[in-house]
């Protein structure tokens, strides 16, 4: 087994996240409750759209705006954006475990289920994690097709430049590990930290 390439998911992987802290962020710039925050975000299926492409930053705020019926100078959309972000931890472990697949397998990259707003947040943050270079990046937003269907694993493979199995992806949740092992790729579930580790050393020694 010779793996070339290492995909890493972006959340519980490189950061943890909490959506429910999104809601409580929300919440208070709208000045409604957590749970209409959570509804209108995520309930009503809003979040995946802006995650899977399927409107712009500019869409999801404006939509925001109508269903709760507040306009512009009460929903900056700057605001709302970053209101939507400060959800994030940085793994800072993860660090180490990148440069260790990128000196053992060659190019690193991350593949992701995500908005434009939670990928600016992250990687205008301070932390290590967030400076990571990648050799490529394929985000479902940019995409229009978000894990586990097979588009945005396609995109992935000829972003790659080499056969399926020769990549691995390691990725926090079973049904994505389980879409791209069906494609021929080497793919194990865990989190970031000691898990992601384990499974980088296991595959690739800990050179």
């Amino acid at each position: 087994m010779q793996i070339e390439f290492v995909y890493f998911d972006l959340g519980n992987m490189l950061v943890s996240f909490d959506p429910e802290i999104a809601c409580r962020n929300f919440a208070e710039l709208a000045g409604i409750s957590t749970d209409r925050a959570r509804e209108v975000i995520y309930e009503s299926g809003l979040q995946d759209r802006y995650e899977s492409g399927e409107i712009t930053s500019r869409s999801y705020t404006q939509t925001l705006r109508d269903v709760l019926e507040l306009d512009a100078d009460r929903l900056p959309q700057d605001q709302v954006l970053d209101a939507i972000s400060d959800m994030f931890t940085p793994i800072d472990s993860m660090v180490q475990v990148v440069e260790m697949a990128r000196r053992t397998a060659g190019r690193v990259g991350v593949l992701s289920n995500t908005c434009p707003a939670h990928w600016r947040w992250v990687r205008k943050q301070p932390w290590p994690v967030s400076q990571i270079d990648y050799d490529v990046r394929i985000l479902s937003c940019e995409v229009m097709s978000m894990k586990p269907d097979g588009k945005i694993y396609e995109a992935a493979e000829k972003a790659a430049r080499v056969r399926p199995d020769r990549i691995l992806f390691i990725d926090d949740k079973p049904e994505n590990v389980q879409a791209a092992s069906a494609r021929g790729w080497h793919a194990e579930q865990c989190l970031g930290g000691e898990q992601a580790k384990a499974v980088i050393e296991g595959f690739l020694g800990g050179k």
